[in-house]
């Protein structure tokens, strides 16, 4: 049995041990007090904070002014395509998927690349010409190309000057990644395309497309603004090329016709914008009809919309009747219009020139002889303006508004 003695050696010998509270609140010999105020920061207690000297002079910038630029008139603007698409900067083309974005701008990077005097009507700036292809493979490129070659005329031996880049599989052409600040830093990848345009020294590079190579935030201003600008050191290259992005819009974009894609900035940071679109028009966009436009150019006019359609070897511009036939159309909707004037006349159902509840065009493409006809009010708004033009029909008013009335003969 365990006698207290023993139980009192046990606790003097395990029990722990006292540490001198002295030696608990003496800081080290070595200790430095932390700053405790603003004075001990350098910064003044009574006034503005005093802020010590940079320790470097700023570098010096140069400035010009007017009286350094040569006499006489400046350079006219470098086009690529004219009116469309400017040199030496960036431009976009958006489209939704499956518009044409791509076939449009292979075609553009082909009549380049083989000296073509035209595309879509506009001269061309020929040239070498580099298309990054991130989304679309080798074996689809090669087909289109192969169409555009059978349907235009031309061989493979005049494409010499077409340098075409695919990555090694789908995720393989990360161009930028953003840094802690926002701002896309090139990546390896990048450089080397770099190196390898300011080598071919084109006049165009196609670059299919933003999704596919951009790997920030569409909605952040910061990371849209300088990825678009490592694009644009490329437009400043000695050759100044004009580097074409394509890119899908938003759904509000898509909603509200601007083919805009996410941020402002897709529009803003480039000097031009293209829109590929598909006409509201249902029986048109069924008929392969595509509306290019200019949504937005620092250089030329806007708008300028130019009718595509899809036929054997990709888009080209609408095939309209000719002429006779166009005048035989034209005066089988004026008369239409004629006789539902005259029909709704009898009826006591009166109709006007302006929108709004009866308008003439709006009516009268309900009325079961213009639906049997497929005239759309589209094409009776033009026959009215004509009859109008023409002096055969007038507006008069009436008792409580303005109608439309057959001139008197």
């Amino acid at each position: 049995m365990i006698s207290r003695a023993d139980i009192v050696d046990l606790q003097r010998e395990f029990a722990p041990r006292s540490i001198p509270q002295r030696a608990i609140l003496q800081p080290p010999a070595d200790y430095t007090p932390l700053p405790t105020g603003p004075e001990d920061y350098g910064l003044q207690t009574d006034g503005e904070p005093d802020f010590p000297e940079p320790a470097t002079e700023p570098a010096s910038l140069a400035f010009v002014t007017p009286l350094d630029w040569p006499e006489g008139a400046p350079p006219a603007v470098d086009w690529l395509a004219n009116q469309r698409i400017p040199r030496g900067d960036v431009t976009t083309l958006h489209g939704d998927g499956g518009a044409g974005k791509t076939d449009i701008a292979c075609q553009l990077a082909e009549a380049c690349a083989r000296a073509a005097p035209y595309w879509f009507g506009h001269e061309v700036t020929p040239g070498p010409v580099v298309v990054i292809s991130a989304e679309e493979p080798q074996r689809e490129l090669r087909r289109r190309i192969w169409l555009h070659r059978e349907r235009d005329g031309f061989d493979a031996a005049d494409l010499g000057n077409l340098h075409l880049w695919f990555p090694d599989d789908v995720a393989g052409a990360v161009f930028a990644v953003p840094d802690r600040s926002g701002i896309m830093q090139p990546t390896p990848l990048f450089r080397s395309i770099e190196a390898a345009i300011a080598r071919i020294a084109p006049v165009l590079v196609t670059v299919d497309n933003v999704a596919a190579t951009f790997t920030g935030n569409q909605n952040d201003r910061t990371m849209v603004r300088s990825y678009v600008n490592l694009w644009r050191t490329i437009a400043r290259q000695p050759s100044r090329p004009a580097v074409l992005l394509l890119d899908h819009p938003s759904l509000s974009g898509l909603t509200n016709g601007n083919g805009r894609g996410g941020n402002m900035d897709w529009r803003n940071a480039v000097r031009s914008a293209l829109y590929l679109r598909v006409p509201e028009d249902k029986s048109e966009a069924d008929a392969g009809i595509r509306v290019l436009e200019t949504q937005k150019s620092n250089y030329g006019p806007t708008g300028q919309p130019i009718r595509l359609q899809w036929a054997t070897g990709g888009l080209r511009l609408e095939q309209g009747p000719s002429s006779l036939v166009r005048l035989a159309e034209d005066a089988k909707v004026d008369d239409l219009f004629v006789r539902l004037l005259d029909k709704f006349s009898a009826q006591g159902r009166d109709v006007r020139s302006t929108t709004g509840s009866g308008y003439a065009p709006a009516e009268f493409e309900d009325d079961p002889e213009a639906k049997v006809a497929g005239v759309k009010a589209k094409a009776l708004k033009v026959a009215m303006a004509r009859l109008f033009e023409a002096g055969k029909i007038i507006t008069v008013q009436g008792k409580r508004s303005k109608h439309i009335e057959r001139a008197p003969s």
